[in-house]
């Protein structure tokens, strides 16, 4: 019962949220491909958008996972951040994927993402993608399902316990926005969401086992991270911990901690001063 009402107040909250949205802030003259099906079953949890200027030549991918806990959220959340990252010259990919609970889990969300962006490597060309010059960003808990995605790419054991195929792409960098990196604490709320997202059994599971990163030794196999929080943003200690763990793996990673915002401060207000002092710092970092 209780279960079901997280599961009606997060829905709520995406609603709520949504309305929140300056939508009149996008730049009009960025291309808009919307609910593109990545698999064959039409489901709307099975849809992307795309966002990108068309000037006829190869740029930057980044896809972009939105947040949500698990449970909630779609990709028309990150509309206006995709907006602003396709004026910095990427082409985005934005996806959606299956929302945990009752029957769906965070394994199953995994394998969505892989399968999205199958599709985007055989699409991306079509929008002026470069599939040799990969991002990928994830808002909350969709930095989970960004490193998930990543460590993939680097572990032959991890594909073959998630029957995902070998791969022949990498990534160049990662994005964690408020990410929701340390979900395995002890603590008896976020036990009580690991029951919704996992399944039966799930802490002898070797596919769960993947996603405690401080025990994960293929976590120095990562590209370079981009950290955002900000003083305001109910996870920033999860991000802190987090740097701790890709510091201790030797991951090259930058923390950006805004003084200003939540949550969600540049997922909703990307156009704002700081927001693009931010954005410049990513840029920067990932082309040094």
């Amino acid at each position: 019962m209780i279960n079901n009402l997280m599961k009606k107040i997060s829905e709520k909250a995406y609603w709520q949220d949504l309305e929140r949205i300056d939508l009149s802030k996008k730049d009009q003259r960025i291309n808009e491909a919307t609910d593109i099906s990545y698999t064959n079953d039409n489901s709307a949890e099975h849809k992307l958008d795309i966002y990108y200027k068309s000037n006829h030549e190869l740029k930057p991918i980044l896809i972009d996972i939105h947040g949500g806990g698990f449970i909630s959220g779609y990709k028309e959340m990150d509309s206006l951040f995709a907006n602003y990252l396709a004026q910095r010259d990427f082409v985005v990919f934005s996806l959606n994927y299956r929302l945990a609970y009752p029957t769906i889990t965070v394994f199953d969300q995994i394998e969505d993402i892989s399968n999205a962006v199958k599709w985007i490597i055989s699409n991306a060309e079509e929008y002026e993608g470069n599939i040799k010059d990969m991002y990928i960003a994830g808002h909350s808990a969709g930095g989970v399902l960004a490193i998930a995605e990543s460590l993939l790419c680097n572990d032959n054991n991890m594909r073959d316990d998630f029957n995902i195929d070998e791969r022949y792409y990498q990534y160049d960098g990662i994005i964690l926005d408020c990410g929701l990196m340390h979900f395995y604490c002890r603590n008896i709320a976020y036990w009580g969401m690991r029951n919704m997202i996992f399944p039966k059994g799930y802490r002898k599971m070797d596919k769960y086992q993947y996603l405690i990163f401080e025990n994960n030794c293929k976590l120095s196999t990562l590209p370079k991270i981009i950290l955002l929080t900000n003083r305001y943003d109910g996870l920033k200690r999860m991000t802190h911990h987090y740097k701790k763990v890709l510091d201790d793996s030797n991951v090259d990673n930058k923390l950006i901690e805004s003084e200003t915002g939540g949550h969600m401060e540049i997922i909703f207000k990307p156009y704002t001063d700081e927001n693009q002092e931010v954005m410049d710092s990513i840029q920067e970092f990932f082309e040094r």
